[in-house]
């Protein structure tokens, strides 16, 4: 039986008129959903297409002609790179534009990086200029011969000097000018010699590790010092230490202000800790390491490769112990950085690029010779070739 309205309408066509708008809605969903479901599989293949294809070429953003000595090195610092040399340094951005320049007379120049701030000393000299994206900040005399330097984020700056058998690391704060805030005295027939050492970026710890030979046999030594308020009442501001026999530990780095990973011959240590500082994971090694490579998140190793097919292995782990990208090389390379999502990896006539998936981006010749690639991000890098400095910028 059916009804009819006020409007002649019956029951029935009312349901019916009710089923066609459901159908219609219905429709237009399914129609969204469709194109939805495309624009979501088009947006990921552009972005595996991103990720995972490879580059042909590079075009040139800038460039300027280097007006330097043949001796003069470049390393990557501060977004850009530091040009150093026996008489003086100088910083230079990644709109290749010099920011400062600093003078002085030296044989052979150390230098200690942390952030924007970088050390520099004479090797057996006295005296220690300290740098910030702005200049000068600090000019130091030690007194006594230098011999390993570290500097912090801060400016606070630790200076490893020698004197008769003896080893002295002291700790100058740009705010104090040349007195010493702090000193550890080290008696190289006990603890050994210092090899290594780094501070962390907030100024507060400080580790060293010291190398010493018993029996014929290497013993290594990493220890930690707290500058600040937990260690003001330790006898030389010591909190801990770890011994290792038959290895040695030439890298010792902060890579944040809690991490600090020591690079030794069959094992990289890492530690974590906000005051005091704890093993956090260990990797031991059975090849030998060539080239080390670390940026605030993630730490690295190019070594001979003993397991599988290529002359080289390159292996990369996050802060919790996670190989997170592992390739074999079959080129020779001299230098490997990390930043990012970014990996490069150069030697005097070629370089190559991966990003952090394990794809590769980009393995090509070079018409100079590379002296130093500084990653500058957006599949940017700013090249310092043996005529040039140049900015280049990835392309397919």
């Amino acid at each position: 039986m059916s009804y009819i309205d006020d409007v002649g309408q019956t029951t029935e066509d009312a349901e019916e008129y009710k089923k066609k708008i459901r159908i219609h809605r219905a429709r237009i969903a399914l129609v969204l959903l469709v194109v939805i479901l495309i624009g979501v599989g088009a947006a990921a293949a552009l972005y595996n297409y991103n990720v995972s294809s490879a580059y042909t070429g590079y075009e040139s953003v800038r460039s300027v002609e280097r007006a330097d000595a043949e001796t003069a090195r470049y390393i990557t610092y501060n977004g850009g790179v530091l040009k150093y040399s026996n008489d003086g340094a100088a910083f230079i951005n990644a709109e290749l534009k010099e920011k400062w320049n600093q003078t002085y007379q030296m044989q052979d120049p150390l230098y200690a990086i942390s952030q924007d701030v970088v050390a520099l000393a004479d090797k057996n000299g006295t005296t220690v200029y300290v740098m910030n994206a702005n200049g000068l900040i600090s000019e130091i005399n030690t007194l006594l011969p230098i011999k390993k330097l570290a500097v912090s984020a801060q400016g606070l700056t630790a200076a490893s000097l020698e004197d008769s058998g003896t080893s002295w690391i002291k700790f100058y704060s740009p705010s104090r000018g040349e007195k010493a805030i702090a000193e550890t005295k080290i008696l190289m027939d006990e603890s050994g010699y210092p090899v290594s050492m780094c501070i962390s970026p907030d100024g507060i710890k400080f580790g060293v590790a010291h190398l010493n030979v018993e029996n014929g046999e290497a013993r290594s030594i990493l220890a930690f010092h707290n500058l600040g308020a937990v260690g003001e009442n330790e006898i030389d501001n010591f909190i801990g230490s770890t011994a290792y026999s038959g290895t040695v530990f030439p890298v010792f780095e902060y890579i944040n202000s809690e991490v600090a990973v020591a690079y030794g011959t069959d094992r990289i240590q890492v530690f974590k800790g906000k005051q005091i500082p704890e093993l956090e994971f260990e990797i031991l090694l059975d090849e030998e390491i060539v080239k080390v490579c670390y940026d605030s998140e993630h730490i690295g190793a190019l070594l001979k490769n003993a397991k599988e097919d290529g002359k080289y292995r390159l292996d990369i782990y996050d802060l919790k112990g996670k190989m997170v990208f592992s390739k074999a090389i079959d080129r020779d390379y001299t230098d490997v950085k990390i930043q990012g999502d970014t990996i490069v990896l150069n030697n005097e006539n070629e370089f190559c690029v991966y990003n952090i998936r394990g794809a590769k981006r980009y393995q090509k010749g070079y018409p100079r010779n590379i002296l130093n690639i500084t990653i500058l991000g957006n599949h940017r890098f700013l090249v310092v070739d043996e005529k040039k400095l140049q900015v280049i910028r990835l392309t397919r």
